[in-house]
């Protein structure tokens, strides 16, 4: 990727930003994001929250050591009887709903996509907030309407203390330490472990882009799990050595020795940890998976829809990443968690696909004139992984 000026950077380069501001220190960047005010309205963010598989809550401060969260779905009634201020509503994978809130997640290319989780949405009345906290990952909270008056604070850890007996994590002792007011289209940038307090100046919509950021426990919890699938079951512990002990109950250090080479052995293997992260890391968040099309489509057909310049999208939760040699030409391709065997040929379309959310037709049209780039096309387009839409494509 060249050094050019990124728009969601305020015209700072990816390379710029990656060496002095990534997981480092944050960055207020004004009016970087203009076009996320006409995104979607609080009405639609509040229909979400009444749909049973859509995660959502609702955080109320009654004052700065006593707030009450509320789990979805909701009703409308619930919403008659909210107070006219300091609460928040808030809800998980937006993007997976909401093609034009996906599409936000084109202007972070220089971010590794497995690393992207989200973009939660929250809706603010005035005075509303989540309370001081922090983060474990990277955000990007890109403000959509109304005003928000944003406090950094102190760099926190599993053991900064938090306020006890709450349904959600607040800080027992919040130390201001910078403090902005962010409008319409200004994105706040923040590494982990940075307390943050944000309280609506008025009715507000914010996204907040997240990062995934796997705990080591879940690392070795998943991977243990991936090996103990693949390994040879029948492989045992053996000791042809041993020698005489004194005692019985003795747990000798040769037998120690021979235990962490067994481990040693399991993750010394780089390509079963490819695989492995392949994987793990293009799993949806949620289920379910994606609805293939009520009717097949032919290799024809996409041709035909293609000239006719439809456009095409990525499902939104469907997550693609690939393992490629070290001329990072593809060489396994992950689709949701599953292995999808491709050809050589088929390479250009796989990063093409990869790279992007949302389809030029007429670069597909190039691609596809390879038959083999054609089927597996076709293919992703019947798995529900890709579709058409319903309009023509427009730069």
């Amino acid at each position: 990727m060249t050094a050019q000026p990124l728009p969601i950077l305020g015209g700072m380069s990816a390379e710029e930003f990656l060496q002095d501001y990534w997981q480092k220190k944050p960055l207020l960047i004004r009016n970087a994001c203009p076009e996320a005010g006409s995104l979607m309205e609080a009405e639609e963010l509040a229909g979400l929250s009444l749909d049973d598989t859509i995660e959502s809550r609702i955080i109320l401060e009654r004052s700065p050591i006593d707030w009450e969260l509320k789990l979805g779905p909701f009703d409308n009634k619930l919403y008659k009887n909210l107070p006219p201020t300091h609460w928040t509503l808030l809800v998980q994978a937006v993007d997976h709903h909401v093609p034009a809130v996906s599409n936000l997640l084109e202007a972070f290319p220089f971010i590794p996509s497995w690393r992207i989780d989200d973009i939660m949405a929250s809706f603010a009345t005035k005075d509303g907030s989540v309370g001081p906290h922090f983060d474990y990952y990277d955000v990007f909270l890109i403000q959509a309407d109304g005003q928000r008056r944003w406090q950094l604070g102190q760099r926190c850890d599993d053991q900064t203390p938090l306020l006890p007996n709450l349904g959600i994590r607040v800080l027992k002792d919040f130390q201001a330490i910078e403090e902005w007011i962010v409008n319409p289209g200004d994105v706040l940038y923040l590494p982990p472990g940075i307390a943050h307090y944000g309280v609506a100046l008025n009715n507000c919509m914010t996204y907040s882009v997240g990062f995934r950021a796997p705990s080591e426990h879940e690392i070795l919890s998943d991977f243990v799990h991936h090996s103990s699938l693949h390994q040879n079951q029948d492989k045992r512990y053996s000791d042809p050595d041993l020698l005489l002990q004194e005692n019985p109950g003795w747990i000798s250090p040769q037998a120690v020795d021979r235990v962490q080479e067994i481990l040693q052995n399991m993750v010394s293997d780089r390509s079963q940890i490819e695989i492995w992260m392949a994987g793990y890391l293009s799993q949806t968040k949620y289920e379910p998976q994606p609805e293939p099309p009520e009717e097949d489509y032919s290799g024809n057909d996409v041709l035909d829809l293609l000239a006719e310049n439809y456009s095409l999208h990525r499902e939104e939760s469907s997550r693609l990443v690939y393992i490629a040699d070290n001329q990072n030409h593809p060489e396994i391709f992950f689709i949701n968690g599953e292995q999808l065997e491709i050809l050589p040929i088929t390479e250009p379309l796989v990063l093409f696909l990869c790279q992007h959310r949302y389809y030029d037709p007429a670069q597909l049209s190039i691609y596809c004139r390879s038959p083999d780039s054609l089927a597996l096309l076709t293919r992703l387009l019947n798995m529900g992984v890709i579709y058409f839409e319903e309009d023509q494509f427009q730069n």
